[in-house]
């Protein structure tokens, strides 16, 4: 069994998190805050990842994360993805970064750039990390009414049927949701005007899937699912 622990949006505040020991440590995004210390933060999330007590770490950027777009910044203590796909413990996993609607920001992208990226990503994959939620899946802000995450993404998804989505962006819908076989979790950790920590990180399991869980293609993998058996899913801890 694998575990995961998935955190999203720590804004500088990556130090007041407890990671549980675990097979794979998933950041996705938004490592910093407003240009702010910028280099400092990433060098001191660097450190934290290299002290977290997890097998591996895989992390993308978010639209705060100016120097990690312009490659000024790199991990030497996670991989990170940024359109493209690696294998870990069996698992295949594609990151992506890009936004909508955050022109002037880190990995803002048009609607005709965004259709590009999400078709880049493979199908039949285990672990999509993206910043953006896709639209009307725990996109909804703290003022409510609007949905802030990607239609474009949300179309690519009936092909590319991950069978775990994790993202960010939208700290007011932290959450977990189970639909046509994907297990989405924004796990965004700050919240508020002041960007406090409100909550833990997220921990998957990779379990038995129940009957009547399979994805829609009647629980049958692709090839391109190195490590990963069908009847296996991912429940949160």
């Amino acid at each position: 069994m694998k575990s995961l622990c998935i955190v999203a949006d720590t804004h500088r505040k990556h130090r007041e998190l407890l990671i549980p020991e675990c097979d794979l440590l998933i950041h996705c995004g938004d490592f910093c805050s407003c240009r702010r210390e910028e280099e400092r933060t990433l060098d001191d999330a660097d450190i934290w990842f290299a002290e977290a007590p997890a097998k591996h770490v895989v992390c993308i950027g978010g639209n705060h994360d100016f120097l990690l777009q312009s490659r000024e910044f790199r991990f030497a203590h996670a991989t990170f993805l940024e359109d493209r796909t690696v294998e870990i413990g069996g698992l295949l996993i594609h990151g992506s970064p890009w936004c909508p609607d955050l022109s002037g920001f880190a990995y803002y992208a048009t609607n005709e750039q965004l259709i590009e990226k999400w078709r880049m990503i493979p199908s039949g994959i285990d672990v999509l990390i993206t910043h953006t939620p896709p639209f009307g899946i725990l996109d909804i802000p703290s003022s409510g009414g609007i949905h802030l995450g990607c239609p474009h993404l949300r179309a690519e998804l009936n092909r590319i049927r991950p069978k775990l989505h994790v993202f960010g962006h939208v700290h007011a819908s932290h959450g977990t949701h189970l639909e046509n076989g994907t297990r989405f979790v924004n796990a965004a950790v700050v919240g508020g005007r002041d960007l406090e920590v409100c909550h833990a990180p997220t921990m998957v399991d990779q379990t038995p899937e129940a009957e009547g869980d399979a994805s829609s293609n009647g629980g049958q993998r692709s090839s391109l699912d190195s490590g990963f058996a069908p009847g296996w899913g991912w429940t949160i801890r």
